[in-house]
């Protein structure tokens, strides 16, 4: 259930220099100034709406990247004014503007953006698509995952229910696996907070999956597989993960890393001085947090960090460290320094060779109205945002090597 970078659609700028005749290519990372010129000329020449937002999404990622989100959410919101009335002739083009609006007003604690902006998803899929369109339970089932996020678990899983047989009923067998395969993982990261509550909901869910005998399902069912062992790893000690690792199939060649264990991030109340809520990708529990004084609207500026790893061909990370991280993060002690923790011990299945990860990782809290005010403030329980950035290139290597600006 991790979070795609806004990119995922759409390609970059043409970089700013080209190589010389006869000189090796060299791939370069398009600065921020780029992003904003390639954009800036798209808009002068009145561009399609579709064109326009390509530009954005990939000025607001290097934004996001750089880790100045509001600017990422102004990018994204002056498009949105450009092109939200254009959802009837580019659906899947608004809809993923919505949906990057979203994902950054996550990372901001901005709930009721977030959650609306869920919602402005499926209405722009919906406006150019007919409702039986894959496209549209596409958009519902990440409507299911903003429900999760905003700890609406039951929703959630009735969204994903909801989808899985309207789906069923229409023969669009790949997204009911899709929707199957999301209640599972829901039930499997629930039980990383409460093993014995909601284990055996997720393995129900699991078996019930394995169990179909549909060819098209085949994909979802060697996920649900993955999601059986991180089930079992929950409760398995040291010398047994081992031994459960060891029995899952090698990954060839150019495959995904596959993830079979991967703790809790255990934010404890000597973060911050109060408790944490978080995406449930990220396996960390709520405690309460009744009594507690709201917390000042600048306590989470500049929360955050890149976490880069390696995942050798035996399934072990090593190298985890923090390659980049705002201006405020400490990244030594508190929650910086348990994310790293939780991710330097995660297990992977064996493969035939090294892979990287780079995951951005967001410490804030929801702003809440204060009472009797019309004053906002953060909620005293913070959350973990997470979002899958992909790699680092040798390109980017230099500019991680200090925090980012």
């Amino acid at each position: 259930m991790a979070t795609a970078p806004l990119t995922a659609q759409v390609s970059p700028p043409p970089p700013s220099a080209q190589p010389a005749p006869g000189r090796d290519i060299v791939v370069i990372g398009s600065r921020i100034p780029d992003y904003q010129r390639h954009l800036d000329a798209c808009l002068a020449e009145h561009c399609a709406p579709d064109k326009d937002i390509a530009a954005t999404l990939a000025l607001a990622q290097a934004q996001f990247e750089a880790g100045t989100y509001d600017a990422a959410r102004s990018s994204l919101l002056a498009a949105r004014r450009r092109n939200a009335r254009f959802a009837k002739q580019y659906p899947v083009a608004v809809a993923n503007l919505h949906h990057a609006n979203s994902l950054i007003a996550g990372h901001l604690g901005l709930a009721d953006s977030e959650w609306s902006s869920a919602l402005d998803t499926v209405s722009a899929i919906k406006a150019g698509m007919a409702e039986d369109d894959p496209r549209v339970f596409l958009e519902q089932i990440e409507l299911g995952d903003a429900y999760a996020r905003s700890g609406r678990f039951k929703g959630s899983e009735t969204q994903y229910a909801g989808i899985a047989r309207r789906a069923h009923k229409l023969g669009l067998a790949e997204i009911e696996g899709l929707a199957l395969l999301r209640v599972a993982t829901l039930n499997t990261r629930l039980a990383e907070q409460n093993h014995a509550v909601f284990a055996s909901s997720a393995r129900r869910a699991i078996d019930a999956l394995i169990a179909r005998r549909e060819p098209a399902l085949q994909p979802y069912q060697v996920a649900a597989q993955q999601l059986s062992f991180l089930l079992a790893a929950q409760t398995t000690p040291g010398p047994e993960l081992d031994r459960l690792v060891a029995q899952y199939p090698r990954q060839p060649a150019g495959a995904p890393a596959r993830l079979l264990y991967a703790p809790a991030v255990a934010l404890t109340a000597s973060v911050q001085g109060s408790s944490n809520r978080s995406d449930p990708s990220l396996g960390a529990g709520a405690m309460s947090s009744a009594g507690m004084p709201l917390v000042g609207i600048g306590s989470y500026v500049g929360q955050w960090i890149d976490v880069a790893f390696t995942i050798g061909t035996n399934g072990r990370i090593s190298d985890a460290h923090i390659s980049r991280h705002g201006d405020h993060t400490k990244v030594e002690g508190g929650w910086a320094e348990q994310v790293v923790r939780a991710v330097s011990v995660r297990r992977y299945a064996t493969q035939a060779q090294p892979s990287y990860g780079r995951e951005r990782y967001t410490f804030t809290a929801n702003l809440v109205a204060v009472t009797g005010s019309r004053l906002l403030a953060r909620d005293p329980t913070p959350r973990l945002v997470r979002a899958d950035l992909g790699p680092e290139t040798a390109a980017s290597t230099a500019s991680n090597l200090k925090p980012a600006s």
